[in-house]
């Protein structure tokens, strides 16, 4: 692929996370990378290919590989996913699912099986690791652990639900929170030690 499109669908996906996809036309996108509008159907047949071929890139590449990253132990996998989504949320605009679903419905449920399988397999991958390596509690019932974590992250999270509102899911604060009612439901002594002052030097970072 062009190194142009590419440029093109990387940064168009910032533009998505941060108006949402109904909000930019291929006008927007036009102006905003300085090319006309022939030339951007010289590498999109329409809107809804660009889209398309916007979430087909994220999708492959990093934005659901945090356990591709060399973590030192289970514990660390949950800072690489909380740095991960603290960088999304410099743009996040939740409209961004909500337009997936309504205008480009075979879209949305192609993201939401891959991240509903990522989130499992995960998971599953993270448990068994922490249990082998004395940071989670021996015994832990895996699937059951991480369906539900599948259900927080899917369906707790979601503003739809009208459990959280979008101001609040927007918040590093509540993935802090929700990960940490995780940790300490799964945690030996050692695993909440070593979360728990992971936790707080990082949001010392944060803060300062």
């Amino acid at each position: 692929m062009e190194e142009k499109k590419i440029h093109i669908i990387k940064n168009v996906g910032k533009l998505y996370l941060k108006f949402g996809i109904k909000s930019v036309t291929m006008d927007d996108v036009a102006h905003e990378f300085g090319i006309s509008k022939k030339t951007l159907y010289q590498y999109f047949t329409d809107k809804a290919d660009l889209v398309g071929q916007v979430v087909d890139f994220y999708l492959k590449n990093l934005m659901f590989d945090i356990n591709e990253s060399k973590n030192e132990n289970a514990i660390d996998f949950y800072f690489a996913l909380r740095s991960h989504i603290n960088k999304i949320l410099k743009y996040f605009n939740n409209n961004i699912e909500y337009d997936l679903k309504k205008q480009y419905p075979n879209l949305f449920q192609k993201v939401h099986k891959i991240k509903r399988e990522k989130i499992f397999s995960n998971t599953v991958d993270n448990i068994n690791k922490g249990m082998e390596t004395g940071f989670y509690r021996t015994g832990l019932d895996v699937e059951l652990i991480a369906k539900l974590q599948v259900g927080r992250m899917l369906y707790t999270l979601n503003p739809e639900n009208e459990i959280f509102n979008e101001r609040e899911v927007a918040t590093i604060e509540l993935f802090d929170k929700v990960i940490e009612y995780h940790m300490h439901a799964i945690c030996t002594q050692k695993g909440v030690e070593y979360f728990e002052q992971q936790l707080n030097k990082i949001q010392n970072e944060d803060n300062n």
